[in-house]
């Protein structure tokens, strides 16, 4: 029994603290963009179905509301630094402008293809300089956006021409 005591008696090592893991804050869109959003993912939905878009081909589409409303985000976070912004920006203000590689209103929305890729790109770009749980509070999107970005850019060969995908890539490599 007093070796039982002894031992209750000793101290416990102590142990290197360990930082729990961060939980993400899932941020709500205010109501009026809300609206603006839905609006624009049922244009997109729409026009897929009545076209006929392949499942392959929409699911990359359908990324265009989620990214544009990530790199919105992003532009008016002060965690994220100036240069990060400035590429950030730029894919805001390709996704706005009707002059692009393939225009949608020319197209429809499959002309979101390239702004889609061109978002990924940005996106992938400014990982070196913000901390990846900074763009996952922004995300809305279903899919993991880590996952979303390494697809996204698995597959632009298919989605774009290489000669577009590499105009793209010029773009942003002339950034920062």
């Amino acid at each position: 029994m007093k070796n039982d005591e002894k031992h209750r008696e000793q101290p416990e090592p102590q142990l290197p603290a360990i930082r729990q893991q961060a939980e993400l804050v899932p941020i709500r869109i205010p109501e009026e963009h809300q609206r603006f959003y839905d609006k624009l993912r049922a244009k997109i939905e729409a026009f897929i179905r009545e076209r006929g878009v392949n499942d392959a081909v929409s699911s990359y589409v359908l990324l265009a509301p989620d990214l544009f409303v990530l790199l919105a985000r992003l532009l008016v976070d002060k965690r994220v630094p100036t240069s990060s912004k400035t590429i950030v920006g730029l894919a805001v203000a390709y996704f706005l402008s009707p002059i692009d590689f393939i225009p949608e209103l020319i197209v429809g929305p499959l002309g979101l293809i390239d702004d889609v890729v061109l978002a990924v790109y940005a996106l992938n770009k400014i990982l070196i300089d913000v901390d990846p749980i900074i763009l996952q509070e922004h995300w809305n999107g279903e899919e993991n956006l880590l996952e979303v970005i390494t697809k996204v850019i698995k597959s632009a060969n298919e989605l774009i021409e290489k000669k577009v995908l590499n105009r793209i890539k010029k773009i942003l490599s002339e950034k920062k």
